[in-house]
């Protein structure tokens, strides 16, 4: 029997537990959430020595990824610690923005690949102790959480840490040969993997775990080859101290609360274990100064109700700028989704996948990244594209275009029994039949509907 086997039980114990259950319930509820990516890498934005990250280098591209992208020494990347003094930083206004955005939660990095931490730590290399700015923010993102009533996580990279001996230990576990492209073999720190995790990694979980009560879910990242009982005794760290917390699939060896189908990728079927879409507001995750290729409200919403309607969570990434300023392209279209959210958010909201999670002829998928950087969001929705969630015997069918015409047709609502009908954000009762070609519900001239679409409420028998 592997090691992964013989720890799966006790990991399945913790999993199934009632704690878990509770968190899984909130986390499902709140449906809607904003990642925040930041850290030294933010100073550079994406540009280092007059090169853009496509100018050439090992690794991806995005502006995080900087240090490992250029081949940055430890003691050259650690510089820019001297330079993060974020004037700008708000913590309550970072809150404000995601809760008038609709957003329920907020999970930051607490520490990337670059190892630098955004708390105060043991570890020396972090914000409190080795930058002007000299402030805790993960603890004033808590506190502002808290006093606004939005949900908070932490992001952490726990097996991938360019400054120590975080190399997903593919020297010491992985195959030979193995993707040179995700550790620092350019400027390599002198302790092992495992002394990495004992000294470093560890212990950090477990001050985020102590010191920052009550936190939602702990998003770890890029476990590469990581050995089983790594990923247990991290499940378990977090387990022993907040039970309810949820933990990402990346922790590693499948002992993870939430699935992620990957970076910028929309999954084709519906699954209803937890899970969480995680998708960029342009093409990075990091600041990045000459990225504007800035997601529109109606690609977020997009994103939004295919996450939903497939049984998942949004949580969509903003890149704050050096000075502490969210970026201003991407506030401007999550605050008009949030617009959409107050008049629909009943059908987003602690709603479930029904039994279709999208009619119509659009039929558009993400896989990637790279995918939307290439393509772009270039597809077309019409009056016949509806996502489908639902909440008991309520169902909502979502249209992603505000209709042109008086009268919108649901074909797979045929043959059911319904009760009553309404259309959200309209106070005009609504005019509607069922027929043999489907369920048609006529608009209102009075009804102001929402420009990025509508949403009909339909109760069953």
């Amino acid at each position: 029997m592997s090691k992964a086997e013989k720890l799966k039980p006790k990991w399945q114990s913790m999993n199934s537990s009632e704690a878990k259950q509770r968190g899984k319930e909130r986390f499902k509820a709140n449906k809607y959430g904003m990642f925040i990516h930041w850290g030294l890498y933010s100073i550079p934005a994406g540009v280092w020595n007059g090169e853009k990250m496509e100018d050439g280098g090992q690794g991806p591209c995005v502006a995080e990824w900087i240090m490992r992208r250029k081949s940055i020494s430890r003691s050259e990347y650690a510089g820019l610690a001297r330079e993060f003094n974020p004037g700008n930083f708000d913590a309550d206004a970072w809150v404000n923005i995601a809760k008038a955005a609709g957003m329920k939660y907020i999970v930051i990095t607490s520490k990337h690949h670059e190892g630098f931490a955004l708390f105060q730590s043991a570890d020396p290399f972090n914000v409190v102790d080795v930058s002007p700015f000299g402030r805790d923010i993960i603890a004033e993102l808590n506190a502002a959480c808290a006093r606004h009533g939005v949900d908070f996580g932490v992001y952490y990279s726990h097996s991938l840490d360019w400054r120590d001996g975080g190399d997903g230990g593919m020297k010491e576990f992985g195959p030979s040969g193995g993707n040179a492209n995700f550790p620092n073999y350019f400027d390599p720190a002198p302790e092992s993997f495992q002394e990495y995790i004992k000294r470093k990694s560890l212990p950090q979980v477990r001050e985020l775990t102590e010191n920052y009560p009550d936190l939602c879910e702990i998003w770890f990242d890029t476990p590469l080859c990581i050995p089983p009982e790594y990923s247990f005794e991290f499940y378990r760290c977090v387990y022993e101290r907040q039970p309810q917390t949820l933990v990402s699939q990346r922790v590693g060896n499948d002992m993870g609360d939430i699935l992620i189908p990957g970076d910028n990728t929309l999954p084709e079927a519906v699954e209803r274990n937890p899970w969480e879409c995680i998708a960029t507001t342009n093409n990075s995750w990091g600041y990045n100064c000459y990225d504007q290729d800035w997601k529109s409200p109606q690609e977020m919403l997009f994103w939004l109700v295919s996450a939903v309607s497939r049984g998942g969570n949004m949580l969509l990434n903003l890149g704050p700028l050096p000075n502490g300023e969210l970026p201003p392209e991407a506030v401007k279209s999550i605050s008009v989704l949030g617009d959409w959210l107050k008049i629909n958010g009943e059908a987003i909201y602690d709603a479930e996948p029904w039994y279709v999670a999208h009619e119509g002829p659009t039929n558009f998928y993400i896989s990637s990244t790279e995918q939307r950087k290439e393509n772009g969001f270039v597809t077309t929705f019409t009056a016949n594209d509806f996502f489908f969630t639902c909440k008991g015997n309520k169902v909502f069918a979502i249209s992603l275009i505000q209709p042109n015409q008086q009268e919108l047709r649901v074909k797979c609502l045929t043959g059911k029994s319904i009760k009553t009908v309404r259309l959200l954000g309209c106070d005009t009762p609504v005019s509607w039949h069922l027929a043999h070609e489907g369920f048609s519900v006529s608009i209102p001239d009075d009804c102001q509907l929402h420009e990025l679409g509508a949403v009909i409420e339909i109760t069953l028998e």
